[in-house]
């Protein structure tokens, strides 16, 4: 439909090719594939000119208005990517959605008034689709491959202690000291069932055992 209007705007096949950036053996093909689909002629083609017949005149028109409605969609469509408004739903772990996706948040919504948020926070792993979250951030492997996720950092484990706990029980003097140590354990999707240390080139494992588990990592700060 494009290419026969050009051609008609411009009055031949050569001339509408270099428009639309396609040779004079494509745009005929077009045309001749529109017409063929129509069951009618929209163009009179003489070895000097090409004129439109009454029935190409009256479907130019419509084209016209057709690719007109369709380059307004598309503009609109443009701008509102260029101009992000509506509401969107996040997801992030507690304490880190605090600390972190919250304040970004704020900052996101200051710089589009047009766009409303909610945070949701919660340590367990929740179905995007199932709750009509539109974006998650999650920190671990993903379980669900089907999503489109993008790494946005990194974050590395610690093992630590309160300063009570240390003075009731003493401070590890090696990594195997770790198994005769309480562990709090955290039951949400990132758990570990065991700790991985390297220590001078290789990898010494310690079981994760613990008295108290939490999907909560406020609850577990508390315990300690």
């Amino acid at each position: 439909m494009r290419a026969f209007v050009s051609v008609a705007d411009l009055e031949g096949f050569a001339p509408a090719a270099r428009k639309l950036g396609l040779s004079a053996s494509a745009v005929t093909r077009l045309i001749a594939s529109l017409e063929n689909h129509l069951g009618a002629r929209l163009l009179q083609r003489t070895t000097r000119s090409v004129t439109l017949t009454d029935v190409g005149a009256r479907y130019l028109e419509r084209a016209r208005r057709i690719l007109g409605d369709l380059e307004e969609a598309e503009s609109s469509v443009q701008a509102e990517r260029s101009k992000p408004s509506g509401r969107l739903i996040v997801s992030a772990p507690l304490m880190f959605g605090r600390l972190h996706v919250g304040p970004v948040m704020s900052a996101y919504l200051k710089q589009y008034p047009d766009v409303s948020a909610e945070l949701r926070l919660s340590d367990r792993a929740v179905s995007l689709v199932d709750e009509g979250i539109d974006l998650a951030v999650r920190i671990g492997h993903l379980a669900d491959s089907s999503v489109i996720a993008r790494a946005v950092g990194d974050m590395r484990r610690v093992v630590v202690a309160s300063p009570r706990y240390l003075k009731a029980h003493g401070t590890p003097q090696k990594l195997s000291d770790l198994a005769d140590h309480e562990v709090i354990q955290f039951s949400g999707s990132s758990a570990l069932v065991e700790w991985r240390f390297v220590e001078d080139g290789r990898e010494i494992r310690v079981p994760n055992t613990s008295r108290f588990a939490t999907n909560s990592t406020d609850a577990a700060v508390l315990h300690a």
